[in-house]
């Protein structure tokens, strides 16, 4: 194919940035001064809003990013975040055709009852997160950015602190792009009431098992971006994650029922104390009508507790004018059980299984998210931005003990969720 002047490698590669950066939600309008001098700092601070159906969790989350020039392909970021969770969430009991209490994490004297064939909610759960992040990024070679990053967060039985590092480097008169990374993190939990030991009986208070408990994850990321022509790109990457350590949700619990699928007794679960994570991702983006970009993404997602995943993501961002975009987005993803989730185990059951969690999060479901996002940049070079998202989860009911599957199936043993998350964005320079 012959290139005129208009498709150079470098008007290509300011068409595909631009087409890029607006997905993004980057604009390239710049305050009139921004001309005249150097660009300071850009901030960008967002508000989201997150709440699932049937009064649980819900969250609010504040965030500030800013990020300086300073000159000579030397950047610096920082960013803070904010959370409050609260609500009820799911404990991992399964449901009972008779009232369920249950001691809350505290022990001390608090408790909650579930009602006949409900999906047992711990409804005394709360947390607050406070989270930041540093970032310096810097031209190593002509062709080559090299980039250092920490950051931390702390909850009430949570603290987590990391580092990574990433390496840009351009070939191919800059149309092709190879990213690597590395990152580092440490994670220390205790858990209110100290730490349970798990596959034992649940009682009035939590059995103590230790105090605090700790695990390290060690990320790596490697991945290409490639101009195809004036109007597309492609991009792969592959990441591997490798965790040792308490792997373990000390608040989640499982039923071990009779025959009857009556509650015997509750026991704690128990993860394994290692997991390997492979992801695999795919990204096609294009620009059309000399206007839009769309977005088409798949992942793909295998690790050693036999979870498999897929999410397939498309976007269109339609630029109806000069500073005002609409872009609707939708996603599907699907994902199988761990081996060791169960719904309950058999009684006698808890005494011969290795690995057991009931936690829904390691089921298999089945999820769809449509969502639209409306964006202007203002007058002034700011932009601002509101998103809104619905997200349906489809359960599927898997791994119930034989012996008591008859009895189980009266009741709803995977309950779909849905939820509705609402966003605005506010970006400026200063």
């Amino acid at each position: 194919m012959q290139l005129n002047d208009a498709q150079s490698p470098n008007a290509l590669r300011l068409r595909l940035a631009a087409a890029t950066l607006g997905l993004l939600g980057v604009t390239t309008a710049r305050p009139a001064a921004a001309d005249d001098e150097p660009r300071k700092w850009t901030f960008d601070n967002g508000l989201l809003f997150y709440k699932e159906s049937g009064g649980r969790v819900q969250v609010i989350e504040p965030v500030v990013n800013a990020a300086v020039d300073l000159g000579n392909d030397r950047t610096l970021s920082a960013g803070l975040v904010l959370d409050s969770l609260t609500g009820a969430t799911p404990n991992g009991a399964a449901p009972a055709a008779t009232p369920q209490t249950f001691s809350s994490p505290s022990g001390r004297g608090k408790t909650y009852t579930t009602a006949p064939g409900a999906t047992p909610l711990d409804n005394t759960f709360h947390d607050t997160r406070f989270a930041a992040d540093l970032g310096y990024r810097f031209a190593l070679t002509p062709t080559g950015k090299l980039g250092f990053g920490l950051h931390g967060s702390k909850e009430y039985d949570f603290t987590s602190v990391g580092a990574n590092t990433q390496y840009a480097l351009d070939l191919n008169q800059k149309n092709s792009t190879l990213n690597a990374g590395l990152s580092f993190e440490y994670d220390q939990v205790d858990p209110v009431g100290h730490a349970p030991i798990p596959l034992t009986m649940m009682v009035n208070a939590i059995k103590t098992g230790g105090a605090s408990k700790s695990k390290n994850v060690k990320d790596g990321l490697i991945g290409i971006t490639q101009i195809i022509d004036p109007q597309s790109l492609l991009q792969f990457n592959y990441s591997l994650s490798l965790s040792n350590g308490y792997e373990t949700d000390p608040y989640k619990i499982l039923s071990v029922v009779d025959s009857n699928a009556q509650p015997q007794y509750y026991v704690y679960e128990k993860r394994p104390d290692s997991r390997t994570r492979h992801a695999f991702y795919a990204e096609y983006k294009r620009f059309v009508f000399n206007r839009d970009v769309a977005d088409l993404s798949y992942r793909y997602f295998i690790d050693s507790w036999g979870v498999r995943a897929h999410t397939v993501d498309l976007s269109y961002r339609w630029n109806f004018s000069n500073n005002k975009y609409l872009e609707p987005t939708g996603r599907f993803y699907t994902q199988t059980a761990a081996d060791f989730y169960h719904v309950a185990l058999f009684t006698g059951e808890d005494s011969s299984v290795h690995d057991a969690s009931a936690d829904p999060r390691l089921g298999a479901f089945n999820a769809v998210t449509g969502g639209l996002k409306y964006g202007q940049v203002l007058g002034n070079g700011n932009e601002l931005s509101l998103r809104v998202e619905y997200y349906k989860q489809f359960s599927k009911v898997t791994d119930v003990p034989v012996q008591a599957a008859t009895a189980l199936s009266q009741f709803n043993l995977a309950p779909d969720l849905s939820a509705i998350n609402l966003s605005v964005g506010y970006r400026f320079n200063w």
